[in-house]
């Protein structure tokens, strides 16, 4: 009998040993559950808040790139708009001077000079003052100017100046037999070639002001 208290007695022990850890395992893992549940929760939450954050900063910081995009645009095409209106007034003086000198130098070497022209020493001055007002102005707006339409500008300008001095000491201050000749090339040159470099160049600074016709 007493054996078998002692062992109703250990075996309820077990059992209660038993039970007592099942219920502290159980315990455990509820409370370990609800650690890690509580911990995930909480790191959720933070990613968001990082996310959110995150997301926020990204849009201010693309709204000011753009904000900054948009101010250097514009201050760009304030800085395009100045340089093209500058670049219209010198084409626009330096081909009105070029003009000058084309007019001025084809009536000092015409042929035909009427009753009551200016003596052709006149015209001479005319034109040479023409070309020193040119020569004046260009050679310091050049910049405003790109180097290939330039080139034509100068190989114009050259040659009216080489027409101009051809003139002056072939024909004008020697008045020979031969220089009929000369004269009427000379003309001629004024009216074809330097006529059409003339108007070419007329066409490269259209271009450049927006024409494109």
């Amino acid at each position: 009998m007493f054996s078998d208290f002692i062992l109703e007695i250990v075996t309820s022990a077990a059992v209660a040993a038993t039970l007592t850890g099942l219920l502290l395992w159980l315990t455990k893992s509820w409370v370990s559950e609800r650690l890690k549940n509580a911990i995930r929760s909480e790191f959720d939450q933070k990613l968001e808040t990082h996310k959110s954050q995150l997301k926020a900063q990204t849009e201010t910081e693309v709204e000011r790139l753009k904000s900054n995009l948009s101010i250097a645009a514009a201050e760009r095409q304030i800085k395009f708009s100045k340089l093209h209106e500058k670049r219209a007034e010198v084409i626009a003086e330096t081909y009105s001077l070029l003009k000058e000198v084309y007019v001025t130098t084809q009536d000092y070497v015409k042929i035909f000079e009427p009753a009551g022209d200016k003596p052709r020493e006149a015209r001479q001055e005319i034109a040479f003052k023409a070309h020193k007002a040119l020569r004046q102005y260009y050679p310091k707006k050049i910049i405003y100017i790109p180097c290939l339409t330039a080139e034509k500008l100068e190989t114009i300008d050259m040659e009216l100046v080489k027409i101009f001095n051809e003139f002056a000491y072939t024909v004008d201050f020697q008045q020979g037999v031969g220089d009929a000749r000369k004269w009427n090339d000379i003309f001629e040159k004024m009216r074809g070639e330097i006529s059409e470099a003339l108007k070419d160049l007329e066409n490269e600074f259209r271009k450049l002001l927006g024409d494109e016709s």
